[in-house]
């Protein structure tokens, strides 16, 4: 063998070790493995992946976040934040409005006119305006109720006005602070033309950190992955939900 095949033969395996490396990164970052990292950057999320364009031209689906705890007094407007949002769901029996929104302190319920209604959960539709409300009357479990739509129940009429299950499968919000209270944030995507309900008041304890750092696109491996594998309710083994900017 010549030199110039011998060189040709060593610039394919290094091209083959580079792409098992970045397939290796790729994976090992998208998928979380580094959240051990979160007792130094001081947060339950210090790596997030990007799976919306909201953000974009700034981040691009897919991006790989580095996330820094911050206290609230040293977030600012125009920080791009990473944060929760509670399952929350609002609903009328009657004319009277309730809500309900989960969090860590147990099944949150409200006692109505006709009875003690408790939210089990929502589960979010893929256009986001019909999610699917689990919720229990008196501790039976009704039959799921979706977004927009009325039920006749113990002859009331009960509507469900509004509900949310932000971010589905715990993958955190990344949207930048546009008002800053006393109390609470207000935040917005940067390619949204106007807040969504949940935006208009972030508090502290949902807030994660600030993002510090990014690695371009690598997360889409995982991306890819959960589309492949339907994760988001679509066929499953066709990539055809992985959104773009």
């Amino acid at each position: 063998m010549d030199i110039r095949n011998q060189y040709s033969s060593f610039r394919d395996q290094v091209k083959e070790f580079d792409d098992i490396y970045f397939i290796f990164l790729a994976v090992l970052l998208a998928f979380g493995t580094l959240q051990t990292t979160g007792a130094v950057l001081d947060t339950e999320k210090p790596v997030v992946t990007v799976v919306s364009p909201s953000m974009c031209p700034e981040l691009q689906v897919g991006d790989i976040l580095f996330v820094k705890g911050a206290s609230y007094s040293n977030i600012h407007e125009g920080d791009i934040i990473v944060y929760n949002v509670p399952d929350r769901v609002e609903f009328t029996v009657g004319e009277r409005r309730y809500v309900l929104e989960q969090n860590q302190s147990g099944t949150p319920s409200v006692v109505t006119s006709i009875g003690r209604f408790s939210l089990l959960g929502v589960d979010p539709a893929r256009d986001r305006d019909n999610d699917r409300v689990r919720m229990s009357l008196n501790g039976t479990q009704l039959e799921p109720m979706f977004e927009g739509e009325s039920y006749s129940i113990s002859g009331r009429s009960v509507e469900i006005t509004y509900a949310t299950d932000l971010p589905p499968g715990d993958i955190p919000i990344v949207h930048r602070v546009v008002e800053k209270n006393p109390s609470y944030l207000e935040t917005m995507g940067d390619a949204n033309t106007g807040q969504l309900e949940f935006e208009k008041h972030v508090e502290p304890d949902q807030i994660h950190g600030k993002v510090f750092f990014e690695i371009p696109r690598v997360g889409l491996v995982k991306l890819w992955t959960m589309d492949l594998l339907g994760y988001a309710g679509d066929r499953p083994f066709v990539i055809d939900n992985t959104p773009s900017c």
